[in-house]
Protein backbone atom coordinates (compact mmCIF):
# COMPACT_ATOMS: atom_id res chain seq x y z
CA UNK A 1 0.00 0.00 0.00
CA UNK A 2 0.92 3.71 -0.57
CA UNK A 3 2.08 6.36 2.23
CA UNK A 4 -1.42 7.77 2.55
CA UNK A 5 -5.17 6.72 3.97
CA UNK A 6 -7.34 5.31 1.87
CA UNK A 7 -11.20 5.57 2.16
CA UNK A 8 -13.42 2.99 0.48
CA UNK A 9 -17.09 2.78 0.44
CA UNK A 10 -18.45 -0.57 0.03
CA UNK A 11 -19.95 -1.44 -3.48
CA UNK A 12 -21.80 -3.66 -2.26
CA UNK A 13 -23.43 -2.00 0.90
CA UNK A 14 -22.97 2.33 0.95
CA UNK A 15 -23.17 2.16 5.20
CA UNK A 16 -20.29 0.02 4.95
CA UNK A 17 -16.98 1.88 4.87
CA UNK A 18 -12.80 0.79 5.34
CA UNK A 19 -10.06 3.40 6.25
CA UNK A 20 -7.15 1.42 5.36
CA UNK A 21 -4.18 2.74 6.75
CA UNK A 22 -0.75 3.44 5.32
CA UNK A 23 1.92 0.80 5.82
CA UNK A 24 5.18 -0.50 4.38
CA UNK A 25 3.79 -4.21 4.86
CA UNK A 26 5.17 -7.61 2.55
CA UNK A 27 1.89 -8.70 0.80
CA UNK A 28 1.25 -11.94 4.05
CA UNK A 29 1.54 -9.53 6.50
CA UNK A 30 -1.15 -7.32 5.63
CA UNK A 31 -3.63 -10.28 6.06
CA UNK A 32 -6.31 -9.67 9.20
CA UNK A 33 -5.64 -11.56 12.11
CA UNK A 34 -8.05 -10.26 14.74
CA UNK A 35 -10.71 -7.80 14.56
CA UNK A 36 -11.95 -6.05 17.70
CA UNK A 37 -15.01 -4.16 18.25
CA UNK A 38 -14.42 -0.57 19.58
CA UNK A 39 -17.25 -0.80 21.74
CA UNK A 40 -15.16 -3.68 23.12
CA UNK A 41 -12.38 -1.67 24.71
CA UNK A 42 -14.14 1.33 25.74
CA UNK A 43 -17.36 2.94 26.26
CA UNK A 44 -18.41 3.76 22.95
CA UNK A 45 -22.24 4.28 21.53
CA UNK A 46 -22.68 4.84 17.95
CA UNK A 47 -22.01 3.60 14.68
CA UNK A 48 -20.13 -0.02 14.79
CA UNK A 49 -16.40 0.19 14.69
CA UNK A 50 -13.74 -2.70 14.54
CA UNK A 51 -10.12 -2.87 14.59
CA UNK A 52 -8.48 -4.91 12.20
CA UNK A 53 -4.98 -5.99 13.49
CA UNK A 54 -2.45 -8.27 11.38
CA UNK A 55 -0.60 -11.36 13.75
CA UNK A 56 2.26 -8.61 14.78
CA UNK A 57 -0.20 -6.00 15.86
CA UNK A 58 0.11 -3.59 13.53
CA UNK A 59 -3.45 -1.54 12.78
CA UNK A 60 -4.21 -2.24 8.90
CA UNK A 61 -7.45 -0.27 9.25
CA UNK A 62 -10.83 0.37 10.14
CA UNK A 63 -14.12 -0.48 9.36
CA UNK A 64 -17.07 1.50 9.99
CA UNK A 65 -20.49 0.37 9.68
CA UNK A 66 -23.19 2.81 9.91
Amino acid sequence: MQNKIIVKISEDDESVGYVYLPNELHEEKKKVKKTIDLSDIIDYKGVTVCLDFNEDGILLGIEIVG
